[in-house]
């Protein structure tokens, strides 16, 4: 499992439309004004997550995304795993730094699987989440406090 830059905006992306409380699907331009990054960078992760059943398009006016589950049924390593789906994995390595990472990438990669985005939504319910900063403080938790 990899974090990285990428995996940290899915999983941004993935929060912000779950937050969505209106009954519109969230389009890719609102959340690349929200996080503050590009339109073509976000349609790029998008494709990823679309391709692994986590969001569905909706076309036409008033379109956009949606969650494809509850978020409560969405974990934090099926985000990550979608996103580094196209990253190559060498596992034949018999170098000790490679095996003990691979091991901490394994027990990294199962705690992950036990947090959900509806686990950090609730957790976090007290902060208000409608900017930018305070949806990178709930990603922050996780990154940092959830290792």
């Amino acid at each position: 499992m990899k974090l990285s830059a990428k995996g940290r905006y899915a999983i941004k992306a993935m929060i912000n439309i779950a937050l969505n409380t209106s009954k519109e699907p969230k389009t890719l331009l609102q959340i690349a004004k929200h996080q503050g990054i590009s339109l073509s960078y976000l349609e790029q992760l998008f494709a990823l997550l679309r391709k692994h059943n986590l969001v569905s398009g909706i076309r036409g006016p008033g379109g956009g995304y949606k969650l494809s589950d509850l978020p409560e049924n969405i974990t934090i390593a099926q985000i990550i795993n979608a996103i580094n789906s196209d990253t190559v994995v060498n596992d034949a390595s018999e170098r000790k730094d490679e095996v003990i990472w691979s091991k901490f990438s394994a027990k990294l990669c199962n705690y992950l699987e036990t947090v959900t985005l509806g686990s950090l939504i609730s957790e976090n319910n007290s902060v208000n989440i409608t900017d930018s900063a305070a949806t990178e403080t709930v990603v922050d938790k996780i990154m940092v406090n959830g290792i």
